[in-house]
């Protein structure tokens, strides 16, 4: 059975029986930019070089070295048809949200096939880049990738943006812009890319300024890209709903020496709660360079598997001359004991590239917190 693929490393196990396949086979692992094994049949091992870690050689069958693949790599290349490759892994096959991405390329090189996880594995994307290699054709027979047109549990992916929907939901959105259905998007935040065709999206799929806009439409499914953590049940009770979650926000934290991470969750916790904001939208924590090295900080920012990035006082500092505005006030206190005017805020909004915050600083007997929304535009046009 294949292992989930957050605890699968990203690796390809890229396999060949022939004396073709291997040939391509080697090509492809001189050319990958991913980190692979190759697996050859021993009969066509060339060189005694070809040892370690990145090759091992096997003996018919290929079954039990399929299997192996198939539960410890996230993507396998078979150099074998495509009805091989079906009958060996049909008992394996579990499901597109654990299931390696599966690629089978023909012993002339002239098809690569994206056979199993094409969108979800990243299967059609593998097929790409390996017929890219091999001087290929990629064959992608993914609906929405044959139409040209939105694939509902794709979007965002490249920004690391997470799907908040069931199975039922994703499969009914899926079906309604590949059918031709009406479905609305609206934006709220995140990276505004994410339409990368030069061509205008369908005709089916509208882009709504304003969610109530949305929610009155006739659309049949709602995408909808946001940080805040609404009542959308309620107001989209009858569309079909998929929730965007984009890395959009940036909290700027400071605490005192030796504050436990438990304290610090807690506050950051309490603080998305209390103002409608996801905590699957945090990009990053941002707090003074001083604070380098404090284990609860360092602690937080790894549960959240975010960054820690560290501003100097002057940096700090700074803020409160060029952008008054965006700051609540001067703290005597912190500037007495550590040389800045405060940590919270002016991290925040340097972290986000903003000029204002989302969350001002929030304060209790032991840390402070303040949040921002990260400015995209600003962040393109500096690029």
């Amino acid at each position: 059975m294949a292992t989930e693929k957050g605890n699968t490393p990203d690796r390809t196990a890229i396999i060949a029986l022939t004396r073709n396949g291997a040939r391509m086979a080697r090509t492809l692992a001189g050319a990958f930019d991913r980190e692979y094994t190759l697996f050859l049949d021993r009969r066509f091992r060339e060189d005694a070089d070809e040892d370690g870690d990145a090759f091992e050689s096997f003996d018919l069958p290929l079954r039990p070295v399929v299997e192996r693949a198939f539960a410890e790599y996230s993507s396998l290349v078979l150099f074998l048809s495509a009805g091989a490759t079906i009958r060996l892994l049909a008992p394996l096959l579990e499901s597109k949200q654990v299931d390696p991405a599966v690629v089978c390329v023909d012993d002339a090189g002239a098809f690569c096939v994206s056979l199993i996880s094409g969108h979800v594995g990243g299967a059609d994307q593998l097929a790409q880049e390996v017929a890219r290699h091999l001087g290929a054709k990629a064959v992608i027979t993914s609906a929405s990738h044959a139409t040209g047109t939105l694939a509902v549990d794709l979007l965002g992916r490249e920004f690391g943006w997470r799907v908040i929907a069931d199975s039922t939901a994703l499969t009914r959105a899926s079906a309604a812009v590949i059918n031709g259905q009406p479905v609305g998007i609206w934006q709220g935040a995140g990276e505004p890319g994410w339409w990368p065709h030069e061509t205008p999206l369908p005709e089916n799929i509208t882009v709504y300024p304003a969610l109530d806009d949305l929610a009155a439409s006739a659309c049949n499914a709602a995408l909808i890209i946001t940080d805040t953590t609404g009542a959308l049940d309620t107001l989209l009770a009858d569309k079909i709903t998929v929730v965007y979650r984009p890395r959009s926000l940036v909290v700027g934290m400071g605490c005192r020496r030796g504050v436990p991470v438990e304290e610090l969750e807690s506050l950051l916790a309490e603080t998305f709660q209390e103002n409608g904001l996801s905590l699957e939208c945090l990009a990053g924590i941002a707090t003074a360079e001083i604070k380098r090295g404090e284990p609860g900080l360092e602690q937080l920012a790894e549960r959240h598997g975010v960054p820690l990035s560290f501003f100097q006082a002057e940096e700090l500092n700074e803020v409160f001359e060029t952008s008054p505005g965006a700051v609540t006030s001067k703290s005597e206190r912190a500037h007495g004991l550590v040389g800045v005017w405060g940590v919270a805020e002016p991290a925040a909004l340097l972290t986000a590239g903003a000029g204002e915050l989302l969350v001002t600083r929030k304060k209790t007997a032991r840390a402070t917190i303040a949040i921002a929304r990260r400015n995209f535009d600003a962040a393109e046009g500096s690029s």
